[in-house]
């Protein structure tokens, strides 16, 4: 039993920020559906497709995915009848999630007064990069330009070279985990009083409020943050440093004057340690690149992994970088059963990603991978609708399911 069992949410919208919040619910027993349609597909179907592509739009495993529980209906949204399935879908929905432009909503009669009138305790959540009000509100755009505009990219790379910006797209990554807590609590509120909420995300304002700090060291003492690559203004040594095999390295942080000590022992107390500069902060700061010199020639002989033990056993804070296929390894995450195994009909057996988040009385999970185009079409139409086999039938030749 999951603590989302019996609730019903219809999801419209494409890519990933929109996916990523309702794979929470989904993973404590909601029904989830979307909708959608090969007319105008989810540019998610055709992103990293396999190599053999016969499976055509179902052959994407990032969809795939990141859509884990769900069920897809195919509506074609650019003919009415299209558009009047989705609005009986929104009756039968507690939550609708859209991640378009704003506009797009509106335009089939599905913004937030057309919802109401079609159920009028839904919860609607708009989830799109500038959100629904203001001058820039119908830009169109995605986490790369995200995450430059919220000042991101600012403070990412290294001081002497351009702006780099935040691996991924950091907008699509965060604003999720904010819809998530603002769903929950008009679900709450909407139990003790029965109405009905719009929540509208901003992506781009979720992504500077994760920003907190710069904006009020900004906005108080006028600091101007810049990119410092991995180094630290207050810790040192601060910093990434390479290890024995091809791109194998391994992150320490002394975060305080104590520490300073237990990484001195840890590697085997060299002469150069024990140098009277090094032991505070501020003379460790001042000559950071001859000990990161220093460290760097120490950790090259050693393996990360190993390493990183080494120094934990120490107190030292330290841990390998570790790449995506380390992560499907990973002990920690296997023991909590972070990966799922599931098979899908055309890609084989995947790896599928659970949040972090394990209640006691619900861990939730997912039993299903995510689904091709349509194929929960007569589930939803004739059990949620009730249409019969032959309406759904003259629905599909007419392409108002495609």
């Amino acid at each position: 039993m999951g603590v989302f069992d019996g609730l019903n949410v219809l999801e419209l919208g494409s890519g990933a920020a929109g996916p990523v919040a309702t794979r929470y619910l989904a993973e404590q027993g909601a029904r989830v559906v979307r909708v959608e349609s090969a007319k105008r597909p989810d540019f998610l179907r055709v992103l990293f497709m396999t190599k053999d592509s016969k499976h055509g739009l179902d052959g994407s495993p990032m969809y795939v995915l990141l859509n884990p529980a769900k069920e897809s209906v195919s509506l074609n949204m650019a003919v009415p009848e299209g558009i009047g399935l989705a609005k009986r879908l929104v009756g039968w929905a507690d939550v609708v999630c859209e991640n378009f432009s704003p506009g797009v909503m509106a335009k089939w009669g599905l913004d937030w007064e057309g919802v109401k009138a079609l159920r009028p305790d839904a919860i609607l959540v708009s989830g799109c990069l500038f959100g629904q009000t203001g001058p820039q509100r119908k830009y169109p755009g995605f986490g790369g330009q995200g995450s430059a505009i919220a000042g991101f990219n600012h403070l990412t790379g290294w001081p002497d070279r351009e702006a780099h910006g935040p691996y991924g797209t950091i907008t699509d990554s965060l604003s999720p985990r904010y819809v998530a807590v603002a769903l929950v609590a008009a679900l709450l509120e909407r139990r003790r009083t029965g109405r009905g909420r719009h929540i509208d995300l901003s992506q781009i304002e979720s992504a500077v409020y994760s920003l907190s700090e710069m904006i009020v060291r900004q906005s108080a003492n006028e600091e101007v943050e810049g990119r410092r690559g991995n180094r630290n203004e207050r810790a040192a040594p601060h910093a990434v440093y390479p290890c024995r095999g091809d791109d194998r390295w391994i992150a320490i942080a002394v975060e305080d004057d104590a520490a300073w000590p237990a990484l001195r022992g840890a590697l085997g107390d060299p002469e150069w340690a024990r140098d009277p500069r090094f032991d505070r902060a501020e003379g460790r700061l001042a000559a950071e690149a001859e000990i990161d010199e220093r460290i760097a020639a120490f950790t090259r002989e050693h393996d990360g992994l190993e390493l990183a033990e080494r120094l934990q056993a120490a107190g030292v804070p330290a841990g390998p970088v570790q790449t995506f296929g380390d992560l499907l390894e990973d002990p920690q995450l296997a023991h909590r059963g972070h990966f799922v195994r599931l098979r899908h009909a055309h890609l084989g057996e995947l790896e599928f990603e659970r949040s972090g988040l394990r209640l006691s009385e619900s861990p939730g999970g997912f039993a299903q991978p995510g689904p091709n185009l349509g194929e929960h079409n007569d589930e939803v139409l004739g059990d949620v609708l009730g249409l019969s086999r032959e309406e759904i039938a003259d629905l599909a030749a007419r392409e108002v399911v495609a």
